[in-house]
């Protein structure tokens, strides 16, 4: 008894060849299929191919949308980092600030000027008050001593810096 051939489901192969047709006699049917059939392509409809690249148009603009959202995210990322170390600096200068305004209003440095710029003492301190030296010394004694030659007179800049530079030999 020979064997009977296993019905196929509905199903489509995505690989391999498309399955044969057998060619169906035109005269019967109804215009719309004979119309039909001119929008298949070795099996292939283009109804699917229309589809097939929208939706491979679809995904590239979803995959270009992607790459965009991560080059913005990395950016934010870099920018966040930014902040974050000014945000650092800026807290440790505040805190630098904050602890001269409490040495400013404490008594010792009231004290410190006190005694540095205003010449306050406190009681029982001995302020001692330097003296001037005399401007110039007026010899009471006359010494035998000979009078100094006149100094020669200063060179100017540009002959020290050439001297110190390039030496007379």
């Amino acid at each position: 008894m020979p064997m009977k051939r296993r019905l196929q489901h509905a199903t489509r192969r995505i690989f391999g060849p498309p399955p044969r047709r057998r060619p169906v006699a035109r005269s019967g049917q109804p215009p719309f299929r004979r119309f039909s059939g001119l929008f298949r392509l070795q099996g292939v409809s283009v109804l699917s191919l229309a589809l097939g690249g929208i939706m491979i148009i679809l995904i590239a603009v979803l995959a270009a949308n992607f790459v965009g959202q991560v080059l913005q995210g990395a950016r934010l990322e870099s920018r966040r980092a930014d902040i974050e170390a000014e945000v650092a600096r800026i807290k440790a200068e505040n805190a630098v600030l904050e602890a001269a305004v409490a040495f400013t209003e404490s008594d010792v440095y009231v004290e410190r000027i006190a005694r540095e710029q205003l010449g306050y003492a406190r009681e029982g301190d001995v302020v001692i008050f330097p003296r001037e030296a005399p401007a110039a010394a007026s010899p009471s004694v006359s010494t035998a001593t000979p009078a100094p030659a006149a100094a020669p007179p200063p060179l100017e800049n540009w002959r020290l810096w050439w001297l110190a530079l390039f030496p007379p030999p």
